[in-house]
């Protein structure tokens, strides 16, 4: 059996593709993968940012708060982690970087608010229980409300 020339060099680029692409073709699965993780990671960040905006914009349970933002903080780091090691095989911009650092500082900065506000709630939730506590030896107040915050009611002893 006789090979054409033309086919040879068919059967060799052949050869030639299975023993030194497929290798690549691996790498490139792999790098792919990193990159599908990478997006995963973006959902799971986009998934906070909306539990946030889904907040009441007045009377916000500054603990709820505060807790969200610190794990939409922490998300922000895992893809700024991941996004600065993948940058090159991902083909993300040195633009798309800075703007994801630029938005994690503004994150911590809100946070920082947000916690700080829970814990000023929080200290003014424990003096107004303690206050409702010591006052409790008054005969004429009634407590109309399950909140401690709330003003106790006094009812006059002529309307007893």
């Amino acid at each position: 059996m006789r090979i054409l020339p033309h086919a040879r060099k068919l059967v060799g680029a052949s050869l030639f593709a299975v023993l030194v692409l497929a290798p690549a073709t691996a790498f490139a699965q792999q790098a792919s993968s990193d990159c599908l993780k990478g997006g995963d990671l973006f959902k799971a960040r986009i998934g906070w940012i909306q539990k946030i905006q889904a907040m009441p914009k007045k009377h916000a349970d500054p603990v709820l708060a505060c807790s969200l933002f610190n794990n939409l903080s922490s998300a922000n780091a895992r893809v700024l982690a991941w996004a600065k090691t993948n940058k090159d095989w991902c083909s993300i911009e040195d633009n798309q970087i800075a703007g994801l650092e630029a938005e994690s500082t503004n994150v911590s900065n809100i946070r920082g608010k947000a916690c700080a506000a829970a814990a000023q709630f929080a200290k003014l939730k424990r003096q107004a229980e303690q206050a409702a506590k010591n006052s409790q030896d008054d005969a004429f107040s009634v407590d109309m409300h399950s909140d401690p915050l709330a003003p106790r009611v006094k009812i006059p002893p002529s309307a007893l």
